[in-house]
């Protein structure tokens, strides 16, 4: 293909086309994004576990469903994965609130800091 051609074309949306990819070229993209984003390990975790759980409910979810309600489907199509997420989620809530409770100290400490 010539420089002219390839320079002419629109670059493409991440994602387009990835209904054509292999579940391992979608695991590699992840990677790169989350390699892109410069996280570091827990917040690998902490995306990858939270995207799980959202992903697990999102159908149940989105059909209207409150979360005790999409969650019970969960259960009824996918015991295991419910099972997943039941024990995900709390891992997901307290390093989330811990994180809060982290900011808030190092905000206190930084006002005590500068008063003095």
């Amino acid at each position: 293909m010539s420089r002219q051609l390839q320079s002419s074309r629109k670059p493409q949306p991440v994602g387009a086309n990835l209904h054509l990819a292999s579940l391992e070229a979608v695991r590699e993209l992840v990677s790169e994004l989350l390699d892109a984003a410069e996280l570091d390990y827990d917040q690998r975790v902490e995306v990858l576990g939270g995207a799980l759980v959202a992903e697990a409910v999102r159908p149940y979810w989105e059909a209207g469903n409150s979360a005790d309600d999409a969650h019970d489907l969960l259960r009824r199509n996918d015991d295991e994965l419910a099972d997943v997420v039941e024990s995900l989620s709390p891992v997901l809530l307290s390093r989330a609130e811990g994180r809060v409770e982290a900011h808030r100290a190092l905000a206190e400490i930084q006002s005590l800091l500068s008063s003095q």
